[in-house]
């Protein structure tokens, strides 16, 4: 999506000011967390091809209103119709996936292919962010919108063509193949809340998951810090075009971390904690030294590069520690535990920037956010 490197100068070119942005950023975040558990459930009810295929439906509809409507009330409309497609495929994407590696006999493959995905996903995110320079050259935001939406249909078509899976259940005396498997029972209240229930409940009771849930949201706090890595840069002196190249080449750094999260993932105790220190104080280490010469460069990217493959491994963990019927369920609950964290990571920033200068703040709440993550990546069970 090349919009995605630019949505917030497209707002402001259209007459908004920061405190307009700020109040609508304020609104997705808000919507993310109404949305993200309770469609959890949906997905635990409903075909999953489906609902990737309205959300896409829906992801094209966001994107469209703020072209048409380019106006804080559109772009109002488009963050909440964003959020929604965000919570619909939320849980489901991970839970098809494992379904699909199930019904053939392979899900011990789902870290592998996950992995793999993530890293796709975060390549073509950088060519797309470096595709907005040219584009907006050519056409302005007029053109790299028109070209985003061009990006959401082919993301449809894609969701069109996925299979129908069969769910992966807990292992049974009366197992069945997948093939033999009854078609779902029709939709109902009733077993949306009774999906709600199991998903929450194994999310809460299950040892083993409350603890990957516990690792997942506190690197999601580390991650999080990237929002910051602009403004850091800007305030260590570091040209504009300079701080483009640096975050492609954090974004690179991220390819690489993404590409070896499945090994990542099977790491435990002191290896896995040890990881996570690593990166957390690499990226406290970039941050204070920000400006300073490549080296802060270098730790920016290879802390990132480190606490991605964490993140995305929780994602790995997650996935292998469930044994309940309501998978979408839970990893959305991960999702909405990982929102919580970023905005604990977005507090502790604002607050300190309120005393102290941009770049010692993300490093001083990296070394905060350390001893948590540290703490829980220990106790982690692998994937």
């Amino acid at each position: 999506m090349p919009l995605f490197g630019v949505y917030a100068l497209f707002f402001a070119d259209r007459g908004l000011d920061a405190a307009q942005i700020t109040t609508m950023l304020a609104v997705w975040s808000v919507s993310a967390f109404v949305l993200e558990v309770p469609s959890g459930a949906w997905a635990d009810v409903l075909d999953r091809r489906r609902l990737l295929v309205a959300a896409g439906v829906v992801y094209t509809a966001a994107f469209t209103c703020w072209l048409l409507v380019p106006s804080y009330a559109g772009f109002v409309a488009g963050f909440v119709l964003w959020s929604l497609s965000d919570a619909m495929k939320s849980g489901t994407f991970e839970a098809f996936l494992y379904d699909e590696l199930a019904a053939v006999g392979r899900e011990h493959r789902y870290g592998l292919v996950r992995s793999r995905a993530e890293t796709a996903g975060v390549l073509t995110m950088a060519v797309a962010i470096a595709a907005a320079a040219p584009l907006h050259r050519i056409g302005g935001f007029e053109l790299v919108g028109w070209v985003s939406v061009g990006v959401t249909l082919v993301h449809l078509l894609v969701a069109l063509s996925l299979p129908r899976a069969a769910r992966a259940e807990p292992p049974g005396p009366d197992d069945v193949a997948a093939e033999d498997l009854p078609e779902p029972e029709p939709v109902s209240v009733q077993a949306w809340l009774s999906a709600l229930r199991s998903g929450l409940g194994e999310a809460v009771a299950a040892p083993a998951v409350r603890r990957v849930l516990l690792a997942y949201t506190t690197v999601v706090a580390v991650v999080g810090l990237d929002e910051f890595f602009n403004l850091v840069l800007a305030d260590g002196g570091t040209s504009v075009g300079v701080i483009a190249w640096v975050m492609a080449g954090v974004v690179l750094a991220e390819a690489v971390g993404t590409w070896l999260a499945d090994r990542v993932a099977r790491l435990e105790g002191r290896a896995h904690a040890g990881l996570v220190l690593t990166g957390t104080l690499l990226l406290a280490a970039g941050a204070w030294t920000a400006g300073s010469g490549p080296w802060s460069f270098v730790a920016l990217g290879a802390g990132y590069a480190v606490v991605s493959s964490a993140y995305v491994a929780g994602d790995i963990r997650l996935q292998a520690t469930m044994s309940g019927d309501a998978r979408a369920t839970v990893t959305s609950v991960a999702a909405l535990t990982a929102e919580v964290g970023f905005l604990v990571t977005l507090a502790l920033v604002g607050l300190g920037t309120l005393v102290a200068d941009l770049s010692v703040v993300v490093a001083g709440v990296a070394l905060l956010l350390a001893v948590p993550a540290t703490l829980t990546a220990w106790r982690a069970p692998p994937g």
